[in-house]
């Protein structure tokens, strides 16, 4: 069965996940799907999703339809925005970001090994 990334909508969301980050590990998407570059972006972060074997959480925020929820993420976990960017969460911290050409599989699969991988 295909994973699927969880679609976070609201800031409440938003709270209870970085909680989780706790427990394990959370990448959060940032998603403009107008843009060609978070497509391609986008499409390497669910091959990697699908391939790996990690307990991750994965979750998506559409940055157009889910306002709310990106600025929460700028907010409360002082990121800057960017779009498309992937931002790692480890113990309610950020542990890791990136954005634009620098999401892809192989990079994703570094940072992984580097943050989560034992």
């Amino acid at each position: 069965m295909a994973k699927k990334a969880k679609k976070i909508g609201t800031v409440e969301e938003l709270e209870k996940l970085i909680k989780r980050s706790k427990k394990k590990p959370i990448f959060i998407f940032k998603h403009d799907a107008m843009l060609q570059e978070s497509d391609d972006a986008y499409q390497e972060y669910l091959d990697y999703m699908e391939d790996t074997e990690e307990d991750i959480i994965f979750t998506v925020v559409y940055v157009r339809e889910d306002v709310e929820a990106s600025e929460g993420i700028e907010e409360i976990l002082e990121v800057s925005h960017e779009t498309p960017q992937l931002i790692l969460l480890i113990d309610e911290e950020v542990a890791w970001d990136d954005s634009g050409d620098n999401i892809n599989f192989d990079n994703i699969s570094d940072v992984v090994n580097e943050y989560i991988s034992e």
